[in-house]
């Protein structure tokens, strides 16, 4: 067995055929962290017959003045049951950069530990790769700990949606209504170049960590079709005009009810009334909101997301709406127009991570809230592993707080500090 170092085609051909394969693990992305400043390798391990069994793309940086780590994004291509390769490969690695002055590697596999069901309230049903936890933290992994929701790199829980089995009758009938008015609030779903993605930033910068040119830099480097950016335009005259006309309609219909349980207040009228009566408010709120922004434009962008397609799969990188516009559902037209888009081409669309807490009472409700509506299926994945080579080093880059100022949560939620330790 042997570390070598592979050529870009090498790693490119390795990791596009390997069980794990995903778009940080691609000589595309290795660019993209190239551009924040990070240098980095393609890995490889060789067995006896020079047969390549394993890869990855290590991305180095340095953190603070005189060290640096070693990060390998979303975990090493490698068969992680086979415990002896494992084992050889992780300490063939360690003692590689361990010459090369790097302090610790971080490592985030994209495995799925377990599948949390709604019906369950949330509650994981963890599969047999939980045991490789175990693994690695017997080759000196130490797992960290989620301190807040969303606090790691990337997502510890995430929705996908299957896109080949999508049904949206299976929606709830609050969501099937709002799908059935989306053109009618003003919408339309376009896509754009990659010089509009001030357009996306100016709106999800109060949530993002990451500089408008890390997502130009996806854009731009993701080419060939294999990145996305859609923005989301309200047309407020068209808007203002639908709701008046939605709004004189369900008069007429709260009208009818009135009448009705004037003669038989049953259950079932007094139901209907009152959800008329909150059709009507919505409606009012609808046609007040219009009123006012069609004093400042006409139509303006609100919302919109950005997209990078490997393989079989979507996967969201970021998205983000207006705050005043959400109760126009604006994030429910998004994901059901990249649905629509996506589902006969690719498998699944991964919608970018769920917070862990699901209360109904959480600060994190409306990030899930949507997501959750459309059914995905939930999987909680395996989370983020550091190995330390230099003890004394390491203690030092943690007690000067380097850690929290190089490794960001997937997202920023106002109000919310992460403090980032290995647990």
């Amino acid at each position: 067995m042997r570390l070598v170092e592979l050529t870009m085609q090498d790693f490119e051909d390795f990791a596009q055929n390997h069980p794990l394969r995903n778009y940080c693990q691609s000589t595309k992305y290795a660019k993209v962290m190239g551009e924040k400043g990070y240098s980095y390798d393609y890995i490889g391990y060789k067995d006896d017959s020079n047969n390549l069994i394993a890869a990855s793309l290590v991305l180095i940086k340095k953190i603070g003045p005189f060290h640096k780590f070693a990060y390998a994004p979303k975990g090493f291509l490698i068969d992680y049951y086979n415990s002896e390769i494992l084992k050889l490969f992780i300490k063939d690695f360690c003692a590689h950069y361990k010459k090369r002055g790097v302090v610790f590697i971080k490592i985030n596999p994209e495995i799925i530990i377990g599948e949390l069901l709604a019906s369950n309230g949330f509650m994981p049903n963890y599969n047999q790769n939980v045991s490789i936890i175990d693994t690695l933290k017997d080759l000196n992994f130490k797992r960290r700990r989620e301190i807040f929701p969303l606090d790691f790199i990337m997502p510890r829980i995430s929705a996908y949606i299957d896109l080949k089995k999508f049904d949206p009758q299976k929606l709830s009938d609050d969501y099937k209504n709002k799908i059935k008015s989306f053109n009618k609030k003003g919408f339309s779903f376009l896509n754009y170049e990659s010089k509009e993605i001030n357009v996306l930033y100016n709106i999800i910068k109060p949530h993002s960590y990451e500089t408008i040119n890390y997502f130009r830099n996806i854009l731009n480097i993701f080419n060939n079709n294999e990145s996305e950016l859609f923005l989301i335009k309200m047309d407020h005259q068209l808007a203002l005009v639908n709701a008046q006309k939605r709004y004189q309609k369900e008069m007429n219909d709260n009208s009818y009810w009135n009448e009705m349980i004037q003669r038989d207040n049953s259950e079932k009228n007094l139901k209907e009334k009152m959800e008329s009566d909150k059709r009507l408010l919505a409606y009012k709120e609808e046609m007040v909101v219009a009123t006012e922004n069609l004093k400042r434009v006409e139509s303006e962008f609100i919302g919109g997301a950005l997209v990078v397609k490997y393989k079989n799969r979507v996967s969201i990188i970021a998205c983000g709406f207006k705050d005043d516009t959400q109760f126009l559902s604006p994030e429910s037209y998004l994901y059901y127009s990249l649905i629509e888009r996506y589902r006969n081409d690719f498998d699944f669309l991964d919608l970018n991570g769920l917070a862990s807490n699901f209360n109904s009472d959480s600060k994190y409700y409306n990030y899930n809230k949507d997501k959750l509506a459309f059914n995905p299926t939930i999987y909680e994945f395996i989370g983020e592993f550091d190995l330390v080579l230099n003890e004394n080093s390491f203690k030092k880059i943690q007690s000067k707080g380097l850690l929290s100022k190089e490794f960001y949560p997937s997202y920023k939620l106002e109000n919310i500090e992460s403090e980032k330790e290995v647990q």
